[in-house]
């Protein structure tokens, strides 16, 4: 099993250091030159790696185990943008930053491998049929939508992302999954958490923005991993998972909350009165 939560703590990592490098990317140019940017298509890079290491560990962990841990992006942010930005680090951050690390470890501790079991036929309409309502509110929004209805809406994507990737069965070769739809949904609904995402910071503040897709993308997959898939903790250890699941969250959500938690990208997004923001 530590291969997989290792891959889990990989694509926390390569998504933290995607947003760092996407936000200093976003210093150095304006409009379209930004996708363009060296840095900037390093951090899309290191996001695919980060993206292949959360699939990996879907297939072998948890849903609410692999989105705690990848949730936890916002934690290397933090501690890279501080080098990167000269960002200030008070000790409530840190002891924050403790208490997350603090759940996350007592969180591997309390999983336990995937119960074995068959992915329901049903799994893939309706999740097809997910992604098309959230598209159509992600593009209906994306000029008429309150930020915090977007990050919701970016949130769920995310949420079928990582359903789709709980999901997916994977072929004896790879080249083979382009001919399974479940691949596509991850594709598509990535790319619409990304687009709504992005689009709630462009008109909202970054740090309600990031609690609630934060909180979003770990609540709603653990309790439908529960519910379709039967992912459990270790016999004897449900109350630690859940307390662990309790300071990860809290402390991802008091982090996003506080001013300076992430660097400035005023180029690209508005900030708050007191916040710096970057760009994921």
């Amino acid at each position: 099993m530590f291969p997989y939560l290792l891959a889990a703590v990989l694509a926390s990592v390569g998504y933290g250091t995607a947003s760092v490098l996407e936000a200093l990317a976003a210093r150095k140019a304006t409009g379209t030159k930004i996708y363009i940017h060296p840095l900037y298509l390093i951090g899309l890079g290191l996001d695919a790696v980060a993206w292949i290491c959360s699939l990996v560990a879907l297939q072998h962990l948890t849903l609410f185990t692999v989105q705690a841990i990848v949730a936890s992006s916002l934690l290397v942010t933090i501690f890279l943008a501080r080098k990167a930005f000269s960002t200030p680090m008070r000790s409530a951050t840190w002891a924050a930053m403790g208490l997350m690390v603090a759940g996350l470890v007592l969180l591997a501790l309390s999983t336990g491998a995937q119960r074995p079991s068959a992915t329901p036929a049903s799994l893939e309409l309706v999740l097809i049929g997910a992604l098309v309502i959230i598209g159509g509110g992600v593009l209906v929004g994306h000029r008429w939508f309150s930020p915090m209805v977007l990050s919701v809406l970016a949130g769920l994507a995310a949420s079928v992302a990582a359903l789709a990737g709980r999901g997916l069965q994977l072929p004896v070769h790879w080249w083979m999954l382009i001919a399974s739809p479940m691949i596509w949904v991850v594709v598509l609904s990535g790319a619409l958490a990304m687009i709504g995402y992005t689009r709630a910071l462009e008109t909202g503040a970054v740090s309600a923005v990031t609690a609630v897709f934060t909180a979003v993308e770990v609540i709603i997959p653990g309790l439908f991993g529960m519910l379709v898939f039967g992912d459990a903790a270790r016999p004897g250890w449900e109350v630690a998972k859940f307390v662990a699941l309790a300071l990860a969250i809290g402390a991802v959500l008091w982090l996003a909350g506080q001013p300076g938690a992430v660097p400035d990208s005023s180029e690209k997004y508005p900030v708050d009165s007191d916040s710096k923001q970057v760009g994921q």
